[in-house]
């Protein structure tokens, strides 16, 4: 009997469900083999988007890295099976001759096991084995039953994931956009109720990326619907209402400012899972076209000052614009995007922009 093949495809064993049990059980993020992979597949995908633009691609991956996850860990766990009950040629018998399963035989024998299915053409050979056999068939049942239960609320998280963009993208597509939408004239009308809502909804949004890392990998091509975008341009349209329009005009501060820390909460989630600050500063959203509507703002360079203690905010955002796929032009204001126009009653309803 060989020990070291036992030794071997336990430790994958073993390995790969500990990976399972931090991924689907756990709410700090994927377990160290999922979370490298995904990270591997989805910066391999990113790379041939940035020599030639195809967000199809990126829509693709998504579901490529679950279908994927799913495989390998299918897969790791019954070479980690078949080393083991490759220790020995005696380990499985033919049910009707006696005789020792071939190689191939083994492979068919744990994979029916693995599957719980108990074919019965091959059995185990003495108590040692068949208790090896009762173990496969556990870890086979206990694996379906995790990534079933795993990747179902992944594709019902991924659907409120863009409903979330969608309903920001109603607001406004740019964050210029969603404060001057919101202005009535004289004040911000009930831009409050908004504001407590969706403080509820991206609470919600950063648990789910926790629970299921791979979020973070589903991708939208339609702009108004990529949920990267729309979050980005409403923590940048905070910004504005906190920072640029004069404190006599904003939004209550008991729904403004709960969403601001609510959007930081969301950054931290990304920051310890995926990204990393860009090494440069995105250009500041504008003043000058929410006072062409009359929003009594502050100056230029009393805005420019209050932010600077964002720089770092402000540069994981455009990290995550571009670990998106995108550019910040793509959202930096309604001067360089009409993201949200797509939702405009004036728009054809088979019209879609996809970059």
């Amino acid at each position: 009997m060989s020990t070291a093949l036992l030794v071997l495809g336990s430790l994958i064993i073993l390995f790969v469900m500990l990976d399972v049990l931090i991924t689907t059980l756990t709410v700090g993020g994927g377990g160290p083999l999922t979370s490298r992979m995904s990270a591997g597949l989805w910066h391999i995908a990113l790379q041939i988007h940035q020599q030639r633009s195809n967000h199809r691609l990126l829509l693709f991956t998504g579901w490529v890295i679950l279908v994927t996850t799913a495989l390998v860990w299918f897969t790791l766990i019954l070479v980690g099976w078949l080393l083991i009950f490759n220790a020995s040629d005696l380990t499985v018998l033919n049910a009707s001759s006696k005789q020792p399963a071939s190689g191939w035989e083994r492979v068919y024998f744990v994979g029916y096991t693995l599957s719980t299915l108990g074919m019965g053409d091959y059995q185990p050979n003495g108590i040692l084995w068949q208790l090896a056999t009762a173990a496969a068939s556990a870890n086979g049942f206990v694996m379906t039953s995790l990534t079933i239960s795993y990747l179902i609320p992944v594709v019902s998280a991924a659907t409120q994931k863009r409903q979330l963009a969608v309903y920001i993208s109603a607001l406004g597509g740019t964050p210029d956009e969603i404060v001057a939408r919101a202005w009535n004239g004289r004040d911000f009308g009930q831009l409050d109720q908004h504001l407590i809502s969706l403080a509820t909804q991206i609470a919600l949004q950063g648990e789910q990326h926790l629970t299921y890392p791979i979020l973070h990998y589903f991708h939208s091509v339609e702009r108004s619907k990529a949920p990267v975008l729309s979050f980005v341009a409403f923590d940048e349209a905070l910004t504005l209402l906190e920072y640029g329009v004069k404190p006599s005009a904003q939004p209550d501060p008991a729904a403004l400012r709960p969403v601001r820390r609510v959007n930081a909460a969301f950054l931290r989630t990304l920051t310890s899972a995926y990204i990393e600050p860009a090494s440069e500063n995105p250009p500041p959203p504008p003043l000058h076209l929410l006072r062409a509507l009359g929003i009594p703002t502050v100056s230029d360079r009393e805005f420019w000052e209050s932010i600077k203690h964002l720089t770092k905010r402000r540069q994981l955002l455009l990290a995550l614009v571009q670990e998106d796929g995108w550019t910040w032009n793509s959202v930096a204001s309604s001067q360089t995007t009409s993201r949200g126009d797509g939702l405009d009653d004036h728009t054809l309803i088979d019209q879609k922009t996809l970059h």
